[in-house]
């Protein structure tokens, strides 16, 4: 079985981008995340002073207890991946964890989830795993973590709507629409060019754009039971864990939070990410302090505790990120068990275009 040309490109080295094309990119994600940041706090009508006042009256408790959670939203983050990613490169949990730390905290770092890129191919490389099958794994990955975003937005629903008697605000609920429409027309795209009738009908969908060519190779990985499993019960689980600990710390500046404002913040700091700023500089704030500032949050109580929040997550992850490099030697994987993985029996490989097995 063999690849087109396009597709064996990108299991070979690339030429490197020059250092200062990489670091000017870095320095305009900051700026730009910043300046949104700036722009939204005017748009606002912040006062920085009261930003300032609620810092200084942090409580440190709940602010560690959100670290504990955030290594616990990674391990379940890991757990998924590791399912995901098993068939093609069956690596031991304690090692998907590892990798999974390692990508976080290069993704705090390069913009664009250059980190998981950057996972991708060191694993490619030392196993003699193929890149590109790697990458539809990667790309079902990612799908997945967006289906768990919506079922667990509806299971958040049912609990305020039992326990608290809220609905989602409408601009959430525009939000999630959208991204119900995306994740809902990727899936059935990859699903139909599956077909052989179709794509013997139309040429454009054999092999097709890259991405769906990636992201089949993901599908053809699985059978349908492993794909429920990954979907309803490993996807939702991270973005359900991540809402008490939300409310949690908001205990930290004042702040009484219900599921479904804490969700709603979740969800606005993740769509502040999409912009290609390292870490989410900036945009994560402005995001996640509009949409606590629309549940009625003082606005800037709001801008404080969003800051504190992403420090809780970024910077335990790069810290332990670094510490697992200097560890395991920069190394995510033992010689030896990379070894064991190169010299594995293999099956069929699942390239993009090709039906699996």
């Amino acid at each position: 079985m063999t690849l087109s040309p396009s597709m064996a490109d990108e299991d070979t080295e690339r030429p490197r981008r020059p250092r200062w094309v990489s670091i000017l990119r870095t320095v305009g994600g900051i700026a730009l995340g910043i300046g949104s940041a700036v722009l939204v706090g005017r748009l606002m009508g912040l006062d920085w002073s009261t930003v300032i006042t609620s810092l200084r009256s942090v409580r440190p408790l709940p602010l560690l207890a959100a670290v504990g959670g955030t290594f616990v939203l990674l391990a379940l983050q890991a757990l998924r991946w590791w399912w995901v990613v098993r068939p093609v490169l069956p690596l031991k949990y304690r090692e998907a964890f590892a990798a999974m730390l390692v990508a976080s905290a290069f993704n705090v770092l390069i913009p664009a989830r250059g980190g998981d890129l950057i996972r991708v191919q060191y694993l490619g490389k030392r196993t003699g795993t193929s890149r590109v099958t790697l990458l539809g794994t990667e790309l079902l990955d990612y799908w997945s973590d967006k289906v768990g975003w919506l079922v667990a937005f509806l299971f958040t629903c049912v609990v305020s709507a039992l326990g608290w008697r809220e609905r989602p605000p409408i601009w959430l609920l525009h939000a999630i629409g959208i991204l119900a429409l995306l994740v809902l027309g990727t899936g059935a795209l990859a699903v139909i060019a599956q077909l052989p009738l179709l794509r013997r009908l139309s040429p454009r969908l054999d092999p097709g754009p890259r991405w769906l060519q990636k992201l089949r190779s993901g599908f053809a990985a699985h059978d349908r039971r492993s794909l429920l499993v990954v979907e309803l019960l490993l996807a939702p689980l991270p973005w359900l864990w991540e809402v008490p600990v939300v409310m949690v710390a908001g205990r930290a500046v004042g702040l009484s939070l219900s599921p479904m404002v804490a969700f709603a913040l979740i969800t606005a700091a993740n769509l502040g990410t999409v912009l290609p700023v390292p870490g989410g500089a900036g945009s994560f704030e402005a995001a996640g302090a509009f949409a606590l500032a629309s549940a009625g949050v003082p606005h800037g109580v709001a801008f404080a505790f969003v800051l504190l929040y992403h420090l809780s997550l970024l910077l335990p992850i790069v810290v332990a990120g670094v510490g697992v490099l200097v560890l395991e030697g920069r190394s995510l994987l033992p010689r030896r068990r990379a070894d064991r993985l190169r010299k594995r029996p293999r099956g069929p490989m699942l390239e993009p275009g090709r039906p699996g097995p």
